[in-house]
């Protein structure tokens, strides 16, 4: 077995060989777009900082965590999620060479583990597959609620005030039982018409999103089984969460209506809650009869909506029994379709908004809530496919659980570096996006490997440098090109 090969870049070096025909080897250099977002991660110390907190359990590391997270995130950004595809990732000189892997990996063999592998890569895939199987899946949740969020939030330079929490179904293939603490839920959808059951096998997926300026992080999850209910998968999340502090909102949607929870977070963690009601509430009622009473306030034209009526409320946690803070709340109304108003209530649809924090006006309370839809598109990337997250190639659950973390780490990474001025330009833009912008702006380079050195030189430069060379020293350099066309 050869042993390990360390080459270093020295490009001075490179061409001098290149004028002697003392080359070793010529070979494509793949570029990725998606480099940019690693190395950013790389040299800002946010990977290092992630990778000295993960829960390795093993005693010896011949592949290290740094390298093995940095092949899983990149992995994400590249298409390639699987665990034994993650190595593959790695395989820009430029990223190699920030990894401190100045390595010859793109012949067989070439690895960086002793043994060496027989793939294309740096390493074997098995080893992330053998780390994991000595790491407990509550460890990863730990880990993540603990130090992910945490790093991302102080590589942003953020301390984000309103936070968004949210679950996501991870459907499986339901025919197969061997999914790991998967459940079964029965739900009834409307369908053409028609009130169908519909049943998924799948786990569920909590998740809290600190809002920046542009996007957001996710900086805590919870995780379970799929017939779970959102409020008792998160319950514990959101009485712990280190990124929930005095004097932050979060914006909960219907199913996390519970008077408890919001009292405990709001005297207990002086967090505040703004949470749309559901119209079989008393609370609900109880809003529309106050908003209608001939002596309450005036209603006043929606802050972005047209056609669109508000009207602010107050003391809303008196016929919400659990409830045991103080509730204002904001009731939305909007004509129904060839009604004009003239019958008074019965001609509206409504919709209350309540908040924990009684300094808001109407306006506020619904601005803030509107947070919610600004981002949901944006959100959306990993929710339903763009990251996929629910594209699971095996049925181990801490093998699952480590795949939906390396998504959101992917996606952490892309939001903190698009909120940096360098990284601007990618703020608006879906992952899907930077990857036709990659294949459009694509670059071919050449890797050019002679003795202990390597040189990494831009394709056409190359030809033109090679054209203008003696014919004697073309053809010794001839020899390391394919011969032939088809």
């Amino acid at each position: 077995m050869r042993e390990l090969q360390i080459i270093y870049q020295n490009q001075e070096k490179i061409i001098k060989r290149l004028n002697t025909g003392d080359v070793d080897a010529i070979e494509l250099s793949v570029e990725q777009i998606t480099d940019e977002f690693m190395i950013y991660g790389l040299r800002s110390g946010l990977i290092d900082e992630l990778s000295k907190t993960f829960p390795d359990p093993r005693k010896e590391e011949e592949i290290s965590t740094k390298l093995i997270l940095s092949a899983s995130i990149a992995g994400h950004f590249q298409d390639m999620y699987a665990l034994s595809q993650s190595p593959y990732a790695l395989h820009s000189p430029t990223l190699l060479a920030e990894l401190g892997l100045n390595v010859k990996v793109l012949s067989e063999g070439e690895g960086v583990s002793r043994r060496g592998t027989k793939q294309n890569a740096p390493f074997n895939g098995d080893v992330i597959r053998k780390m994991l199987n000595s790491i407990k899946p509550e460890d990863l949740i730990n880990w993540y609620n603990k130090n992910v969020g945490r790093t991302y939030l102080r590589q942003s330079g953020y301390r984000p005030s309103f936070h968004i929490l949210d679950c996501t179904d991870l459907e499986v293939n339901f025919d197969n039982e061997n999914y790991e603490d998967s459940g079964i839920v029965k739900r009834k959808k409307k369908k053409n018409g028609k009130e169908e059951e519909e049943i998924k096998r799948g786990y569920k997926l909590g998740s809290l999103r600190s809002l920046l300026d542009d996007g957001g992080i996710i900086t805590g999850i919870a995780y379970g089984a799929i017939n779970v209910h959102d409020l008792e998968l998160c319950k514990d999340l959101l009485m712990t969460s280190p990124m929930l502090k005095s004097g932050d909102t979060i914006l909960f949607d219907r199913a996390f209506i519970d008077g408890l929870t919001i009292s405990r977070l709001k005297r207990k963690r002086h967090v505040d809650v703004i949470i749309p009601l559901r119209s079989d509430m008393l609370s609900y009622e109880d809003s529309l009869v106050t908003a209608y009473h001939p002596e309450s306030s005036n209603w006043e034209n929606h802050p972005k909506r047209v056609g669109q009526e508000i009207k602010r409320i107050e003391h809303v946690q008196w016929m919400w029994e659990g409830c045991t803070v103080g509730l204002n709340g904001c009731v939305v109304r909007y004509l129904k379709e060839g009604k004009d108003g003239t019958k008074g209530r019965q001609d509206y649809e409504h919709m209350v908004f309540v908040s924990t924090n009684l300094s808001l006006t109407g306006k506020e309370i619904l601005e803030r809530y509107d947070l919610r839809s600004e981002i949901e598109e944006d959100h959306r990337q990993w929710k339903e496919g763009m990251w996929d997250m629910r594209v699971f190639t095996s049925t181990s659950l801490v093998q699952i659980l480590y795949h939906v973390i390396c998504v959101l780490l992917s996606y952490n990474l892309q939001q903190v570096y698009a909120n940096t001025e360098k990284g601007e330009r990618f703020s608006e833009k879906t992952l899907r996006q930077i990857r036709r912008e990659q294949s459009r702006r694509h670059e071919v380079s050449m890797l050019v490997y002679s003795g202990d050195s390597f040189g990494l030189i831009g394709a056409k430069l190359l030809i033109g440098y090679l054209l203008r060379l003696p014919k004697e020293i073309q053809m010794r350099l001839y020899e390391l090109f394919p011969s032939g066309v088809g």
